[in-house]
């Protein structure tokens, strides 16, 4: 009995040991291949703005990854509405921001296209397919506007399947940065689906990646950053990190449209929701 309990107990400690083993093991970050044109130039603006957060690879972490043009499907990693167990909840991730390299967003892909353009006295219930047709064109062939981004990593370390929350497709993921007092303060916000099926899981198996791309900043106030994420009612950060901002994108009042007017009655709640911190 005691040999027994000798056996199992050094087995526990074997685990246990290979655990901390694999948790302290160097993790190389993936070199990156952007397919999109490299970009001249860095966004700079006073504005906090709603981030571009789209999934580009979910899967086994290679030496070297192509990030394309085309959409990841991720419909495939969404999982149902279960109850998602202790040990999936409490599975440790890591989120890494490599700024060294460097790649690129194109803004203009996140604009809508023109309205239909309706018939003359029709009062707006007849749409004139033919101008309709032509303004579309016109804006299919719009300029690009690319600039500077870095490769973001979501790594599940565990021997668990993990899930991410994600909203059609996007993390709830912001840029925070400290200001002249030292205070992690956000300088990105985000903006909540009304629709109940934009909700999902994204599964990440044991050892696997997730990457997505972050815009860089341009400014005049150099300090530190990181990321926030926030999945399973928990926060998840990066490493704080070097950056370039400018001092207003601290302001609540440079946001736009329903948000600005949301934060004019300085609703606690609300701040605290489109910061993550709820």
């Amino acid at each position: 009995m005691k040999t027994q309990l000798t056996i199992f107990l050094s087995l526990i400690i074997l685990s246990c040991n290979s655990e901390k083993d694999r948790s302290n093991m160097k993790w190389n970050v993936p070199v990156i291949k952007d397919s999109l044109p490299t970009a001249n130039k860095i966004l700079e603006t006073k504005y906090i703005r709603n981030p571009i957060n789209q999934l580009l690879y979910i899967g086994t972490k290679k030496d070297t990854i192509l990030i394309t043009k085309k959409s990841l499907n991720i419909n495939q990693y969404y999982s149902e509405f279960i109850e998602i167990d202790t040990i999936q909840r409490e599975s440790k991730i890591e989120l890494i921001a490599d700024t060294e390299q460097e790649l690129s967003i194109d803004l203009e892909n996140f604009s809508f296209p023109p309205p239909p353009v309706a018939l003359k006295g029709s009062d707006g219930l007849e749409i004139d397919e033919t101008k309709t047709d032509s303004v579309y064109e016109i804006w299919k062939k719009r300029p690009r506007n690319y600039v500077k981004a870095y490769p973001v990593f979501i790594r599940n370390p565990s021997k668990d399947t993990i899930h991410i929350d994600n909203q059609d497709g996007a993390l709830f993921l912001i840029q925070e940065a400290k200001n002249k007092m030292g205070e992690w303060k956000p300088i990105e916000y985000w903006i909540y689906s009304t629709c109940g099926n934009s909700y999902a899981y994204t599964s990440l198996g044991p050892d696997d990646i997730l990457i997505l791309k972050k815009v860089k900043y341009k400014g005049t106030f150099e300090t530190e950053m990181r990321l926030k994420l926030r999945t399973n009612n928990k926060l998840v950060y990066s490493k704080p990190f070097k950056g370039l901002i400018n001092i207003e994108q601290f302001e609540l009042e440079n946001v736009d449209g329903f948000t600005k007017r949301r934060l004019k009655n300085r609703d606690e709640d609300y701040i605290d929701h489109i910061f993550l911190n709820q």
